[in-house]
C-alpha cells in the first residue's frame, strides 16, 4: 500500500501551529493496564511533548490494525497520531517520566528528528504489541541527538518501560519493526 500516510495530526487544521510549538520536556507514560488473553497484561506508552504546564502534544504510535506489515508476519503499519491536548497527559496516565530537553527545541523539531531516522515507518506484531518498543527507541534517539539531555532521566524512563504499571513488576520489551 503505497500510498499508505503514517503521520495524523488531530487536529490537521492545526499541524503547522503544533509544528511551531516550543516543547519545555518530553514525559514518557504508561497507560491502564490492558488485559488479553494473546498477550497477558501489558500498558499502552507514548509520549507527551509538554508545551506548558497545561498544555501538551501526545506523540502515540499505535497499531493500523487495518493495513498489513511487510516486515512482521500477520503484523499492521502503525499510525503516529499527533494530537494537542489541554493537559499534560491524559487521565489515563499510571505514571510520568519526565525528561528534559535542549532548550528553544519546537515540536516540529523533535517530529523531524523521528521522521529523517525513519522512526514514524513501524509495525506492530501480530497482536498489535510493540510501542514500548518505540518509545524506548526514540528515547534513546533522542537522546543521541541531544533533543533529550539527561542521561539519569533516559535510564529511569528506560527502566519503567521494562516494568508492568501500577504493579511495577518486570515486564519484557516486546519489539515491533521498523519497515522502508
Amino acid at each position: 500500500m503505497s500510498d499508505f500516510q503514517p503521520i495524523h495530526f488531530v487536529p490537521a487544521a492545526r499541524q503547522s501551529q503544533m509544528s511551531a510549538m516550543t516543547v519545555e520536556r518530553i514525559i514518557a507514560v504508561p497507560h491502564e493496564k490492558i488485559t488479553t488473553e494473546n498477550i497477558g497484561s501489558t500498558n499502552h506508552w507514548c509520549l507527551y511533548l509538554a508545551t506548558s504546564s497545561r498544555t501538551s502534544i501526545r506523540v502515540d504510535c499505535q497499531p493500523s490494525h487495518t493495513v498489513p506489515g511487510t516486515v512482521l508476519r500477520g503484523g499492521s503499519k502503525a499510525n503516529l497520531v499527533i494530537s494537542e491536548l489541554a493537559c499534560e497527559t491524559d487521565t489515563y496516565a499510571q505514571e510520568k517520566f519526565y525528561l528534559d530537553v535542549a532548550a528553544g527545541l519546537t515540536m516540529g523539531d523533535i517530529l523531524g528528528a523521528i521522521t529523517r531516522n525513519g522512526r514514524h515507518k513501524y509495525e506492530f506484531d501480530e497482536n498489535g504489541v510493540g510501542c514500548r518498543f518505540w518509545t524506548t527507541d526514540q528515547i534513546d534517539l533522542l537522546y543521541r541527538h541531544q533533543i533529550v539531555t539527561d542521561a539519569s532521566q533516559v535510564a529511569n524512563a528506560k527502566a519503567g518501560i521494562l516494568k508492568l504499571w501500577p504493579d511495577q513488576t518486570p515486564l519484557a520489551l516486546d519489539q515491533g519493526a521498523y519497515y522502508s
